[in-house]
């Protein structure tokens, strides 16, 4: 078996959790005789609520407070020192549990890796430089050991990443025992103990007068939540300064509202109690009989001023907002109807119904848009994982798009409706709503919308949303979607459905002619990096963070958008359409069935923003490239050519055509190309770094294709096309092809290049020979008398053109053999043409049909293609 000249052992400790535990066991000894149990202390200790004197086997009934309370600090004192050594236990634990795991994943990843490396290699010894890499290609026993050695490099450094993570916590949680047990049984370091579930109520039964922060039962009651919300708004509105009830209350209040949290997160229930309190709660703030009381969505005001520190308002603005997104979920039995009135009438949006003058327009909305502002105070400073309910969240989301045309008209500042944004877009059912007209099965909740009336409600949502001009470039209403990028291939089935009906009704609803017309053509001016002005420009020109999420979801899907679905042999099917009830996600293969009409205009979409034209580009290069490694492997052509070719086609035409929208002519369209090339070329050998999706799709489907190697092709790729002067990728496909296909022909004939007859002259080239010409292209490289194909050679003075680099190739191609590949040996110029030839089968007629004029784009909405006799 081979080996590897690297390694990797974590760092172990002698700590032992069932020792430890034992002096734990000790110590409840000790605590059983302290109170007379002899050394039987029965389990309702730690797991149910007592009465102290219960506990006692001694009669102590006649005892003064304070003796009764040395009995409670001696107490105390054992059960916190038996806790923290639980603690420890745990953390030890937990350290060898995650040092085991990392250690079975090494010994388990470095069997593979050996098993993988070549039988040529077999019983040796692989090192940072034995074997060598065999030329530049990625075939071959050599490079294939160096491949699998660079992942296992990488895999260590990983691992030893990882390790330090786990020592290190493994130390940290060792010097904070140690702290921890100096300072003794604090309310904060037993409310640790507590959340780590470690005896849950014994500090409770030795002392409640102390330790009155656990969520008791006993403590959730109406009369409790209409004291607590009465001091805590003495203290909020500065009648009263903080002390030490002040911290004990909230610290309850943060405990009920974490409580919710982790029941959202979990799917555990909440107790019906805590949301009662917390109804009761809000009912008494909403109810404040100070007539300058604006209820609950007032109280942000109250805390200004110098009684709270920034900190300390944001604090208690937190688990206000907490509490809030708790009441209004479904899931933990709450709902929209929960909230209180004043945070309802701020989501219903404002009440123009007796407004009679532009005045009075203007005093309403500005009133709105104050509690508005003092609603995001509340939610802005919650916890980022705390979700609002589905129906909150969208009627949040509907209100705020009704609210964006106000803003623009009166010049109001969008930082809180992009706030309320943030905070709406956390619950995906209700983005899923907003995309598909629904929620998903099984939410519960209204609609703010009918059946009937649902579509135009979701388009103007989605319209408002992306058209207006953010102050935040778009990064809250990006909300709407990034879920999808999150959960697109996550590992869940059902998230990835999820994510998939949502982009299809993402896509359904944004290819339409009005919206198409609506999200292009925003009526705002936007000036790129170059100084260059786009009047009029597209909603993702004007919101660069939306334009950034289309781009990754292009990424996710990108196999969607290259499948030969409603395209046959290279004919558009312009009226293909969505069949009712029809599953248009393939789990099997992960993709999603959409028109090819469908994907150029959201490509169009994403072509509006340079940046993301560039990302969207690089991706279609990266795919391009990586399906050629996939035929020099398999020579399967059928499918890797014309699924690049589709990919290519409409990544291209979706270029021409926001050219179109933006009425410019061939020589602005062409200096737009060059600009994105140039972008792509950029972009270095670390493709994957801008467009991560297509790695993680490359990656996870059958044809396993690794990193390093899908960046190589890359590199590859863009170096060999910058040496071609043409303006069609169709050329620099074939340009490409060739010489790959030639260097892996070179490489495994041994450095040597195919003979070819002597007579052959380029007459393109000045009469060069095709040897010549290579050489002069800078394509052509030579290393101890062996030659190979030089993708970042640099061209000499007298480079040809590329037609007679192209001839060049093929002379050499046409005089070689390809017979490692699953199919009948043929010439490396057959070989290379199939590929190209399927890449030409779908990309030039999509080119022909779906590449529009001004003057006849309109027939991309009537099912009319561009080259049709009637456009």
């Amino acid at each position: 078996m081979a080996s590897f000249d690297i390694s990797f052992q974590a760092r172990t400790t002698a700590a032992n959790p069932e020792a430890i535990r034992t002096r734990a066991e000790e110590l409840d000894i000790l605590q059983s005789r302290l109170l007379g149990r002899a050394d039987d202390l029965d389990a309702d200790f730690n797991d149910a609520a007592n009465q102290f004197t219960d506990l006692m086997a001694w009669n102590i009934q006649g005892q003064s407070a304070e003796e009764l309370q040395l009995w409670r600090d001696a107490g105390t004192a054992i059960v916190y020192a038996s806790s923290m050594v639980e603690m420890w236990a745990q953390h030890v634990e937990t350290f060898k549990e995650e040092r085991s795991a990392q250690m079975s994943e090494w010994w388990e990843f470095l069997g593979t890796k050996r098993s993988e490396i070549p039988d040529k290699y077999q019983g040796r010894t692989i090192t940072a430089t034995y074997p060598e890499s065999e030329g530049f290609g990625l075939l071959g026993d050599e490079n294939k050991c160096r491949s699998i050695y660079d992942e296992v490099v990488a895999k260590v450094a990983d691992l030893e990443t990882r390790e330090r993570t786990n020592y290190q916590a493994f130390e940290d949680n060792a010097d904070e025992i140690a702290d921890r047990l100096r300072q003794g049984p604090t309310r904060a370091n037993v409310q640790a103990l507590i959340d780590a579930g470690i005896n849950s109520w014994a500090f409770y039964n030795l002392d409640p007068n102390h330790y009155t922060m656990l969520v008791d039962g006993r403590e959730l009651t109406e009369e409790n939540a209409e004291e607590w919300a009465e001091e805590l708004e003495d203290y909020w509105s500065g009648h009263k300064p903080l002390d030490e009830r002040y911290h004990e209350l909230m610290l309850m209040m943060s405990m009920i509202t974490t409580n919710a949290m982790q029941a959202q997160q979990g799917g555990t229930g909440y107790r019906n109690e805590e949301l009662d309190f917390l109804r009761a709660f809000y009912d008494e703030l909403e109810e404040n009989p100070n007539p300058n009381s604006m209820g609950v969505i007032g109280i942000p005001a109250q805390m200004e001023g110098d009684h709270l520190s920034d900190e300390e308002r944001e604090h208690a603005l937190g688990v206000l907002g907490d509490g809030l997104l708790a009441l209004s979920d479904e899931r933990v039995g709450g709902g929209y109807d929960e909230l209180p009135a004043s945070v309802r009438s701020v989501i219903g949006g404002p009440d123009f119904s007796g407004t009679r003058t532009a005045g009075g327009f203007s005093g309403t909305h500005e009133d709105w848009m104050e509690r508005a502002g003092y609603l995001n105070d509340l939610l802005e400073h919650s916890h980022e994982d705390m979700e609002g309910g589905a129906e909150f969240s969208t009627r949040m989301m509907d209100t705020i798009s009704l609210s964006l045309t106000r803003i623009d008209a009166l010049g109001s500042d969008d930082s809180d409706m992009s706030g309320l944004v943030d905070v709406a877009t956390r619950n995906e059912d209700a983005n899923y709503a907003i995309l598909t007209g629904e929620y998903p099965e099984g939410v519960e909740g209204d609609l703010p919308w009918t059946e009937e009336t649902a579509e135009n409600v979701t388009n103007r949502i989605i319209e408002d949303l992306y058209t207006h001009e953010w102050g935040d470039d778009g990064e809250a209403a990006r909300g709407l979607t990034e879920w999808i990028e999150d959960t697109a291939w996550s590992d869940d089935e059902a998230e990835r459905r999820m994510a998939a009906e949502a982009m299809d009704g993402l896509m359904e609803t944004i290819t339409t002619k009005d919206m198409h017309d609506a999200l292009s053509d925003t009526g705002i001016e936007v000036e790129l990096a170059d100084g260059t002005e786009v009047p009029n420009a597209p909603f993702t020109a004007v919101n660069g963070e939306v334009a950034d999420g289309f781009a990754h979801i292009f990424e996710l899907y990108i196999e969607s958008f290259a499948d030969e679905e409603g395209i046959d042999n290279g004919h558009v099917d312009f009226e293909w359409e969505r069949e009712e009830g029809e599953d248009r996600w393939n789990d099997d293969s992960r993709k999603l069935e959409m028109s090819p009409t469908e994907r150029l205009i959201f490509l169009e979409y994403v072509m509006g923003n340079e940046d993301s034209a560039v990302r969207a580009h690089t991706a279609s290069a990266v795919y391009s490239a990586a399906q050629t490694e996939l035929y020099l492997e398999t020579g399967n052509s059928v499918e890797t050519g014309a699924n690049a070719g589709v990919l290519q086609s409409l990544v291209d035409a979706a270029l021409h055509n926001e050219a179109v929208n933006r009425n410019l002519d061939l020589e602005e369209e062409q200096a737009m190309r060059r600009k994105i090339v140039d972008g792509v070329a950029n972009s270095g050998n670390n493709a994957l770094g801008l467009v991560p999706g297509v790695g993680v799709v490359l990656q996870s489907t059958g044809q396993f294709i690794a990193p390093d190697l899908i960046n190589q092709a890359f590199d590859d790729y863009v170096s060999a096309t910058s040496h071609v002067d043409s303006t069609t990728t169709a050329i620099d496909v074939e340009y490409y092809t060739s010489a790959r296909v030639l260097s892996e022909v070179i490489e495994r004939g041994g450095g040597k290049l195919p003979v070819i007859n002597d007579d052959i002259r380029i007459d393109d080239a000045g009469g060069a020979t095709p040897q010549e010409v290579l050489e002069r292209a800078g394509l052509l490289g030579e290393r101890d008398g062996e030659y190979y194909i030089d993708f970042d050679g640099e061209a000499g003075d007298d480079a040809p053109n590329s037609s007679g680099v192209q001839e060049a190739l093929n002379s050499f191609l046409e005089s070689s053999e390809i017979d490692w590949v699953p199919r009948e040996t043929e010439s490396g110029a057959g070989f290379s043409s199939n590929f190209t030839e399927y890449f030409g089968r779908y990309y030039d007629p999509i080119q022909d049909q779906m590449r529009y004029t001004k003057g006849n784009i309109d027939g991309l909405y009537e099912g009319v293609a561009a080259n049709s006799p009637s456009s």
